[in-house]
């Protein structure tokens, strides 16, 4: 079993990854990516995992679940979160850290928790930051790049940081 999971992972390396696999994201792809499709412009914090397939199923009956999962444009999946085979995900939606998304997500929304629930849609989400006045505004350089795969470099992230920390310390009399 072991060489055929290191042949596997060979074939992987060299074939590259599938079309929908966006450059510089942070997640831990399917070996069966090419069931992964991935929408423009999403984003992905570090430790989070996409699935195609659960292995679970093979002791018992030596076949493997395999479904296709979608992820829509503009998504965000936060540190450590999971996504299961076959689920949904809708546009624009924001997934929680350490979530573990069992069911589709609509789009427009946030889910949370193990099993991941909605919680919120974006906007009310939005709402409640603005009210709370956290929200802070990231440079134009870094902006651009955002969800693109494209790193931003050490000065634009050096930029980044000394623009939010004087946003910071201006609203809190710093």
């Amino acid at each position: 079993m072991r060489i055929l999971h290191l042949f596997k992972t060979v074939i992987n390396i060299l074939k590259g990854p599938s079309k929908s696999y966006p450059k510089g994201m942070n997640s831990i792809m399917d070996p069966l990516s090419d069931l992964v499709v991935i929408g423009e412009g999403f984003i992905s914090a570090p430790g989070s995992i996409i699935l195609a397939h659960d292995a679970s199923t093979i002791i018992h009956c030596g076949k493997t679940r395999v479904e296709k999962t979608i992820i829509g444009k503009h998504v965000f999946l936060g540190a450590n979160a999971v996504i299961l085979p076959g689920v949904e995900v809708g546009d624009n939606a924001i997934i929680g850290a350490g979530a573990v998304v069992t069911k589709n997500v609509p789009s427009d929304s946030i889910v949370v928790g193990n099993p991941a629930r909605v919680v919120s849609t974006v906007q009310d989400y939005i709402s409640k930051c603005e009210e709370r006045n956290v929200l802070y505004q990231v440079t134009d350089e870094v902006l651009k790049k955002h969800g693109t795969g494209i790193k931003a470099s050490p000065q634009e992230t050096k930029e980044l940081l000394d623009s939010v920390y004087a946003e910071y310390n201006q609203r809190n009399g710093k």
